[in-house]
């Protein structure tokens, strides 16, 4: 008997699997500036994640009546005549109908109200050109602690120094910071202790008042200091204790501590780094450039050669000394990192972004929250931009694009310069988005001309990079052909709006370069801003006669402002 047989086939289909969705939106805005009755109110929200375009809207709560929320931008906008406290909720969705909330609270000043930071709203902001007025009375050559008020904005200003301020050398000009950087800390944490410095380079830790805005040499009469204590070189204060000053000589950290008013300090050694675990122990440091501190003291920076002096051969070596860790170190001509904490080996990406020979170093400054080192390079045939930032620690370098040019300043997260492309604009970016980069100010005065320049501070900046920098304004110009010119303003980050706090009376033809800038220092609590100027010529000369040349003679002196 045959079998018989059967054959069966089927199709099996497998579907592909779908893809994850993507993670919803997450409100990044946490805090928004307060408003002032009156007055035009800016602020943007932000979000990341989730499927662009998003829309905004107000969940619960309300806004003040003159306010609004765009649905698409996240911005606020607008003006009211009310003020208070404002809470409201905000919810974003996104394109896939996913969404996310925050809460917030919209202060509303009033008008006349709550001077000083964060919001400075008793100083203007209209872009109305103001020229000099003849400079108020201050004194010739002597005159320190004489006070005024700004014709224009309204701001106290005073004199600190005089051709008497250092008997030990009379006459001399003194200015804010010999360095020529305005991106130094010369304010202690609470505004009662200053550092100021003359044109040869000494420093003087100084008694401040901010009631009266007077200022007073430390230790006169004692037996170290008949006229009072000086420093040789520059210093910064301490981040996080009122009493310390920090200073980096050769290749020691020291600090001094004036706990003690009665008697001077002498300085304490803090960290070498010519150890073998950072410089070597046989480095002899010809140049040394300070990068200062970060928030609460956690990490300091510098720069030095072991071979002539700023841009020299040996000018690249960038360190930086974290308590109870110790040192990491980046040679800039070979693209190795050494040291006792953080990765160590090479960088990868070095010949590409520096060439085979690397770059000799102009100057460095360090991120307030101690996580990047910002590197100036002063002689590179193949850099193409004008400053680097390396991740302390690490094998990351990142090498920033578009509109890196100007002076500029740094906070926790963000580095800011003023490129002058528009002219008086200033720009943002985050170290860790460095080639994309925000203008910041949201109004520009008609008619700015350079020359222009301008020198940032922001040592009052907050964890969020929210509060405004202060920065003084440069130009030989005269008449002046529309606002900013020559004087002290304060930019907002969030909001773009410029505060006009003064003029700086700089003739702009010092033979000093600090006071011919107007070069200056934002206190930590940003109440305050020292600035060198020349008082448009009235100050006497170093010589010590009463008249001067302007360019040629005329001494400076510092001043301060009350920021209101």
């Amino acid at each position: 008997m045959a079998l018989s047989s059967s054959k069966a086939s089927a199709t099996l289909t497998i579907a592909p699997l779908a893809p994850p969705p993507p993670p919803a939106p997450t409100i990044t805005t946490t805090t928004i500036p307060d408003a002032t009755a009156g007055v035009s109110y800016g602020a943007t929200l932000a979000a990341t994640g989730g499927t662009p375009p998003y829309q905004w809207s107000v969940v619960s709560g309300s806004l003040p009546s003159g306010i609004q929320l765009s649905n698409s931008s996240g911005a606020l906008s607008g003006a009211t005549t009310v003020s208070g406290s404002f809470p409201f909720n905000v919810q974003v969705a996104d394109a896939a109908g996913q969404s996310a909330q925050q809460g917030f609270s919209l202060v509303v000043l009033s008008s006349g109200g709550n001077c000083g930071p964060p919001t400075y709203s008793c100083s203007r902001t209209d872009l109305k050109p103001v020229q000099n007025p003849p400079p108020p009375k201050v004194g010739n050559l002597t005159g320190a602690n004489t006070c005024t008020t700004d014709p224009d904005f309204s701001n106290p200003v005073c004199r600190l120094t005089d051709a008497n301020t250092d008997s030990a050398s009379p006459h001399t000009t003194f200015v804010v910071a010999s360095s020529g950087s305005a991106d130094e800390n010369h304010f202690n944490v609470d505004s009662t202790l200053i550092y100021v410095q003359n044109v040869a380079t000494r420093g003087y830790p100084m008694i401040f008042d901010p009631a009266t805005l007077h200022a007073a040499r430390m230790y006169v009469g004692s037996g170290s200091y008949p006229n009072g204590m000086r420093i040789v070189g520059g210093a910064f204060w301490s981040r996080l204790d009122p009493n310390l000053l920090f200073q980096i000589r050769g290749t020691q950290l020291t600090q001094y501590d004036f706990t003690d008013r009665v008697n001077p300090p002498s300085p304490a050694a803090v960290y070498d780094f010519a150890n073998s675990n950072c410089l070597g122990t046989g480095f002899t440091a010809t140049w040394t450039a300070w990068a200062g501190g970060s928030s609460r003291d956690t990490v300091f920076g510098a720069g030095f050669s072991n071979n002539g002096g700023q841009g020299g051969a040996g000018a690249v070596y960038v360190a930086a000394y974290s308590p109870g860790q110790g040192c990491t170190l980046l040679n800039t001509k070979t693209g190795s990192v050494t040291g006792d904490w953080g990765t160590v080996g090479s960088i990868p990406n070095w010949t590409t972004v520096t060439g085979t020979n690397g770059f000799t170093i102009h100057n460095v400054k360090i991120s307030k929250d101690g996580n990047w080192l910002v590197i100036v390079p002063s002689s590179c045939n193949t850099c193409n931009v004008s400053a680097y930032f390396w991740q302390i620690g690490t094998l990351n370098l990142v090498e920033p694009s578009g509109s890196l040019s100007g002076h500029w300043t740094e906070g926790y997260t963000h580095w800011i310069n003023n490129s002058g492309n528009p002219g008086g604009q200033e720009n943002s970016r985050l170290f860790t988005s460095a080639s994309n980069n925000s203008p910041i100010i949201s109004g520009l005065p008609t008619g700015i001309v350079g020359p222009f320049d301008t020198h940032q501070s922001w040592n009052n900046v907050d964890v969020n990079d929210s509060y405004p920098f202060l920065m003084t304004t440069y130009s030989p110009i005269a008449p002046f052909p529309t606002a900013w010119y020559n004087e002290i303003l304060g930019i907002s980050p969030i909001t773009g709006t410029v505060y006009r706090f003064a003029h700086s009376f700089i003739t702009a033809r010092s033979h000093r370069f600090s006071t011919k800038n107007g070069i200056g220092s934002v206190s930590q609590d940003g109440k305050f801003f020292l600035f060198s100027s020349d008082w448009m010529g009235t100050l006497g000369s170093e010589s010590g006669v009463s008249t001067c040349a302007i360019g040629a003679d005329c001494r400076g002196d510092v001043f301060v402002v009350e920021l209101k």
